[in-house]
């Protein structure tokens, strides 16, 4: 059986042509509901970077945009970077090589900076999983209440891109208009997969998930957080 890879290439959003805008479009919908294209655009043009994913036919199979952002907490500003919409085609899921993309550039990139966190929002398991699979330490978790320092950073990110709908009691983006949401069957959360201790969490402090909620994540860009397998994974 002929293995199926991917490659991945970072752009500046202003890189991005009409026909990739259009093909990142097609495949979100084909996954989401309530998908809107002017809301995908403004969102989408709103990015600083964005990693593309190409198939061998050069057919355009997965994304992740990216947003440089900083907040102030407690008098002192925080640098980040903040991920907007993620996707890879279902025939590309267990590919690793978005993430090999994402850290060879992200983490060069944190170096520049004493600290330089990642601000990501999560409507669906699968995405979430990408934090343990990774990192030793991230946030929230079931592992750990969140410590103080790291409860105002995603407070202070959430507040600044969703001021009116995020609750800081929750962590969670409650959205008060339609939003787009994950289509029945991309990633139930099943009897077997609520085993799985981050899975579990992760139903539990997002409730709503199903209904587009989104729960705020965050984890610190730095290599001696990540999990031991994970260097050769990510840079290898």
């Amino acid at each position: 059986m002929r293995i199926i890879t991917m490659t991945g290439r970072v752009l500046q959003i202003g890189e991005l042509t009409a026909a990739d805008a259009d093909a990142m479009f097609a495949l979100m919908d084909e996954f989401y509901d309530n998908m809107d294209r002017a809301v995908f655009e403004r969102d989408l043009y709103a990015k600083d970077y964005c990693i593309i994913l190409r198939n061998e036919e050069e057919r355009l199979v997965g994304f992740t945009t990216q947003k440089v952002m900083s907040v102030t907490v407690d008098g002192k500003e925080i640098h980040g970077m903040f991920s907007g919409d993620t996707i890879i085609h279902k025939d590309y899921w267990g590919d690793t090589e978005l993430f090999r993309v994402w850290a060879q550039f992200w983490f060069p990139y944190a170096e520049k900076y004493d600290e330089f966190y990642w601000f990501l929002i999560c409507k669906g398991y699968k995405t979430y999983r990408i934090l343990p699979l990774f990192w030793r330490e991230f946030y929230p978790s079931y592992k750990a209440q969140t410590p103080e320092y790291e409860k105002k950073i995603i407070d202070a990110y959430a507040s600044a891109l969703y001021p009116d709908e995020y609750d800081p009691q929750t962590g969670v983006i409650e959205y008060r208009h339609i939003k787009d949401k994950l289509k029945a069957g991309v990633a139930d959360i099943d009897e077997h997969r609520i085993k799985n201790k981050d899975i579990a969490f992760f139903d539990r402090a997002n409730p709503d998930h199903t209904g587009g909620n989104d729960l705020a994540c965050l984890a610190k860009i730095d290599r001696s957080l990540l999990r031991k397998h994970a260097p050769e994974l990510l840079f290898g």
